[in-house]
């Protein structure tokens, strides 16, 4: 119950941190797609996903490690965080030549490779601020990453949509996001230093050992980033820049809606599973199941909006005629949203049991199957193959996890639970068909009711989460409550100083009471004695005779 307690308040601050970035980004890329249009949209989007596509090793490979290690031995957390940060130093040296040059050898633009350029400071400050709150997730203080989001994306989205209504152009936005990483960094590793200390050190037997373990989670991200980044590559060499940015308008939406995954299992749940795994498997495969049915809740009435609403989607976030070609890609990209979800628990439980050797066969196949498609369908169906693409992956993903996990880990459970939000999801379309001509806003006000009144009619949330959950909410408000009277006692009670002081000074009267009480009864025995004598002589006496 209290490590449940920890995980309620880990997701309500969290979820009400994601709330503030989520609307944030939202906001800022409603702003791109109205300011900026389709091809300097594409610029932008390109720049980030090249930098991220060529510099996946620093961001990849040591996160999860970082969260892992430190939530099983917390006295590791300096030693492991300076030797980490050193290793991503060094890799980001290397890798920001590699992306320059290679930028320059495939013949971008000079307006493309500036963006790219500034991009690349923005991934060392992003790796660092995320170095840090793999530590903070690690002692589970979810409120200082998340925080430093809020920070991030806050200011990035009020400083970028102001500059944008007054004629900024694109690398200026460029700049703006570095500012907002930066900002995040700093605020993350202010609060890491004053609560466990500032002393760093470079251990180069440490380092071998991070890099040699860390070969697995960075195999998975190399191949990982590929698969989820090399689309836009392509699309940037095989057709236009405008092309680009309609997959970018709506891959930034998806991108966006994978809060969700990224909050719950990664931030909060991974170290319970780490930690779990330790323990009890039993409580571990109870905990993945709830997280699992948690996020089919979630997700699948999320990707049927977004199948069912498309068009007033694109339509309210872009306002431009040129962005009604991102419809069909977000429809395309909507099925793969369900199966990252999953996969988001697949994958923690995979690493979370020290069989992240797995994944790197996982991401192996997901590359070659993704390239090679996308070879195939991007010259048919531009984007939209793209998009298509994308979703076959994550399903693909998907069929081989369930192969690599423990069967008695797998979350069988949830199965009903998906299908109950499968049928609901379903009913909540129906009552959709009829509105697409309204608003996205007179849509969801609609198909939210309808969803949680058959979801609530078919039991979807099983009536265990239920009472867990008011238990733990419960048991929550009654510590909360009892913490003032505590309080009050011990301010009658006084401090322990004080009881101290009177004590002391009551010592001397003490001894002054137990002396006399000594000397009485001292008297009184000394009293007694020849009568106690005499008593003697007369038994002694009447035994002789």
């Amino acid at each position: 119950m209290d490590r449940l307690r920890r995980v309620v308040d880990n997701a309500t601050i969290s979820l009400l941190g994601q709330a503030v970035t989520w609307v944030s980004t939202l906001l800022l890329t409603i702003a791109y797609g109205r300011f900026l249009g389709d091809v300097k949209f594409g610029e932008l989007y390109f720049a980030i996903t090249f930098v991220l596509l060529i510099g996946f090793p620093i961001e990849f490979g040591f996160n999860q490690q970082l969260t892992r290690d430190v939530a099983q031995e917390p006295a590791r957390a300096l030693r492991y965080l300076s030797n980490t940060l050193f290793i991503k130093g060094i890799l980001w040296l290397v890798l920001y030549g590699l992306i320059l040059l290679a930028c320059w050898l495939l013949g971008y633009s000079p307006e493309e490779r500036l963006l790219v350029e500034i991009c690349g400071f923005t991934l060392l400050s992003t790796a660092t601020a995320n170095a840090f709150a793999s530590i903070h997730y690690s002692f589970e203080r979810t409120a200082f990453p998340v925080v430093g989001s809020i920070l991030e994306k806050g200011l990035s989205a009020l400083v970028g949509i102001i500059l944008l209504r007054n004629g900024a152009g694109v690398q200026v936005i460029a700049f703006v996001l570095l500012g907002g990483s930066l900002t995040n960094a700093l605020w993350q590793a202010s609060w890491f230093f004053r609560l466990v200390g500032t002393h760093f050190s470079i251990d180069p037997a440490l380092i071998r050992d991070l890099i040699k373990t860390s070969i697995p989670f960075l195999a998975y991200g190399v191949l990982g980033v590929i698969y989820y980044r090399i689309d836009t590559l392509l699309l940037s060499l095989m057709t236009s820049t405008a092309v680009v940015g309609w997959y970018g308008a709506a891959y930034r939406l998806f991108d966006t809606l994978i809060f969700l995954p990224s909050l719950v299992i990664s931030a909060i749940m991974y170290p319970v599973f780490s930690k779990l795994s330790l323990s009890s498997e039993a409580s571990m495969k109870t905990a993945i199941e709830k997280s699992t049915n948690f996020l089919l809740i979630c997700v699948i009435p999320i990707a049927t909006t977004l199948i069912v609403a498309a068009p007033n989607i694109i339509g309210f976030l872009y306002h431009r005629s040129e962005f009604s070609h991102s419809i069909p890609a977000l429809q395309g990209l909507a099925p793969g949203l369900v199966f990252l979800y999953v996969n988001s628990v697949l994958t923690s439980i995979l690493v979370s049991t020290k069989r992240e050797k797995k994944i790197t066969i996982m991401a192996a196949i997901a590359f070659v199957f993704n390239l090679g498609s996308n070879l195939i369908l991007i010259p048919l169906y531009q984007h939209v193959g793209s998009a298509i693409v994308t979703s076959l992956t994550e399903m693909l993903l998907f069929c081989i996890s369930m192969l690599f996990i423990p069967r008695h880990l797998l979350p069988l459970g949830s199965l009903r639970v998906g299908a109950k939000t499968v049928i609901a999801s379903l009913v909540m379309a129906l009552a959709i068909l009829p509105l697409r001509v309204f608003n996205i806003f007179v849509i969801l006000a609609v198909a939210m009711p309808v969803y949680c009144a058959v979801a609530t009619l078919l039991g979807t949330i099983p009536r265990e989460d239920l009472q867990a959950l008011y238990g733990a909410v419960r048991r929550r408000r009654q510590d909360t409550s009892s913490r003032p009277l505590a309080n009050q006692q011990e301010e009658n009670q006084g401090p322990p100083e004080a009881e101290e002081s009177q004590i002391t000074e009551k010592r001397p009267i003490i001894k002054a009471q137990e002396k006399m009480v000594s000397e009485a009864e001292e008297s009184q025995i000394t009293e007694k004695r020849p009568i106690i004598k005499a008593q003697e002589k007369m038994v002694s006496q009447e035994v002789s005779l």
